[in-house]
């Protein structure tokens, strides 16, 4: 049941990243995100591995793990995390949700296959649920409606009550599908594979927040060395500075989301963490529609969601052997 908690709450720090990320990628690049999430999250690690004691016994973790861990690192924070940042700004957050749902049912059938973990039935009425609640609540939220930022154009007092990073990019009113679509189906793919990954490395040492370490300098030391790309650091330095609070923000959310991920992931399998760990999609647009309600698309049927997803997280919870 540890396991279980430990991954929804992860799903709720990654809710809190999207709607960080929706911001930022709004007045900068998905680049640019990721060179601020990933980079900054390694001192992050760091400062937990030590309060936690593990990072005195990552070395207990045979090579094969550093291998597995280090390819699981640029796998889903490097490529995953792109796709996702350049998803999330050409259709939203709440678009971008159901096709991340598709990494469940990738991840949960490789975890069958390779690490031979079983699903109950109780289990799969639990994913049933879990799955089918975000497709309906997005689905609804997806008809088009009158967004507050397309009428500032013409009036100045909306246009002062919005941040002025809301107006260029509006996924709500003007969405990109192909992007988006493109980018979300390849960031499903590296999400549905890195946690077997992930789980066949830590395989119940308890060593999770030493293996997130290992995962994210992975992908750190990738990002580092891009530097010497011609151009690359004149990129970063034209960013808007009115976009960083949010990437902060970004960045210790989902240091958290991934390290309750990563402390899940080595005590419980990855046919329970995965699922559950998707129900950040419920908790994008709860969080979504109290900051970035003039960047996404609501509706009130997304209660619909909300509950059915909660009764397959604890269908799900219950069906654990």
């Amino acid at each position: 049941m540890l396991g279980a908690l430990f991954a929804v709450l992860s799903a709720a720090t990654f809710g809190i990243s999207n709607v960080a990320t929706r911001r930022g990628v709004v007045g900068s690049s998905a680049s640019f995100g990721l060179y601020i999430t990933v980079i900054l999250g390694v001192p992050l690690f760091v400062v937990a591995a030590a309060a936690t004691g593990q990072l005195l016994n990552i070395f207990d973790l045979s090579a094969r793990a550093w291998m597995l861990l280090s390819s699981a690192g640029v796998l889903h924070f490097l490529i995953g995390r792109y796709c996702n940042f350049r998803a999330i700004d050409a259709i939203g957050a709440n678009r971008t949700q159901p096709i991340q749902m598709t990494n469940t049912v990738y991840a949960i059938a490789v975890a069958i296959v390779l690490l031979g973990e079983e699903l109950t039935l109780l289990m799969g009425i639990g994913i049933g649920f879990i799955m089918i609640g975000p497709i309906i609540m997005v689905e609804r939220s997806n008809k088009p409606k009158p967004s507050p930022v397309a009428a500032a154009a013409t009036s100045d007092d909306e246009q002062n009550s919005e941040p002025e990073v809301a107006a260029p990019r509006n996924a709500a009113t003007s969405p990109r599908y192909k992007e988006g679509y493109l980018f979300g189906f390849m960031s499903a793919a590296a999400y549905g594979t890195s946690p077997v990954m992930i789980r066949s490395a830590l395989d119940d040492t308890g060593l999770g927040i030493a293996g997130g370490l290992v995962a994210y300098s992975a992908a750190a030391a990738v990002l580092v060395l891009s530097f010497v790309i011609p151009g690359k650091l004149r990129e970063i330095r034209t960013v808007d500075v009115k976009v960083l609070p949010y990437f902060l923000v970004s960045t210790v959310s989902v240091f958290l989301a991934q390290m309750f991920r990563f402390a899940a992931l080595a005590i419980a399998p990855v046919t329970v963490v995965t699922p559950l760990t998707r129900l950040g999609v419920v908790f994008t647009p709860t969080f979504g529609f109290f900051v970035n309600r003039y960047l996404e698309s609501f509706s009130p049927r997304v209660l619909i969601g909300i509950v059915i997803s909660a009764v397959g997280a604890i269908l799900l919870a219950l069906g654990i052997n």
